[in-house]
């Protein structure tokens, strides 16, 4: 099989692995078809696993990640780490370390951010979360996709029962911010090659 133009890793947690859902429902599946059905020639690897945090996914960096040798890694991980109420410092710290490693491989590192908002975290969790993702973005100099689930995050028809999981049409709504986003960095390499 002819390897795509452009090969795209998607580090994360239960967001990318696609909890609850066939995995050419979840997002990267889903994301890949748009990108090529839109004429780009793309390969999205699926690289989550469900409960990861920012310390799971980089333990398991080579082997998701540099054995796949990938023009790009989106980075979508912190989830898990602002549930179970982790300080945001351990969550930049392994996140900082993620990307570093990323750009040491010569893999250009996308950062998705996190819409920060759960009953039982405290407003004080909430914000140094949402500081977290620009900071580190402004610090490495990585282009900054905002909301992994803009306007998915607690919208009831677009979740999985459990209130935190998107459901099919959530994937679709959160594949077509994604893709939109891609595709401007896409451009963006093509037009500096």
């Amino acid at each position: 099989m002819e390897q795509a133009e452009t090969v795209i890793v998607m580090l994360g947690d239960s967001l990318t692995a696609g909890y609850g859902l066939s995995a050419e429902r979840a997002v990267p599946a889903v994301t890949e078809r748009r990108l090529t059905d839109a004429g780009y020639d793309v390969a999205i690897i699926n690289a989550g696993v469900s409960g990861d945090t920012t310390a799971m996914g980089l333990a398991r960096y080579d082997w998701s990640v540099s054995s796949a040798e990938p023009d790009i890694v989106v980075v979508a991980l912190g989830a898990n780490d602002f549930l179970g109420g982790f300080p945001a410092e351990v969550a930049k710290a392994n996140l900082s370390k993620i990307i570093t490693r990323a750009q040491t491989d010569g893999i250009d590192v996308i950062l998705a951010g996190l819409e920060p908002r759960w009953p039982e975290t405290s407003e004080t969790l909430e914000a140094e979360y949402a500081d977290l993702y620009p900071a580190l973005a402004a610090e490495f100099d990585v282009p900054l996709y905002p909301g992994f689930m803009d306007g998915v995050w607690q919208e009831p028809d677009l979740l999985l029962p459990d209130g935190l999981h998107p459901n099919v049409s959530g994937v679709e709504k959160m594949a077509e911010g994604l893709s939109g986003f891609l595709k401007h960095e896409l451009d963006q390499r093509a037009g500096s090659d």
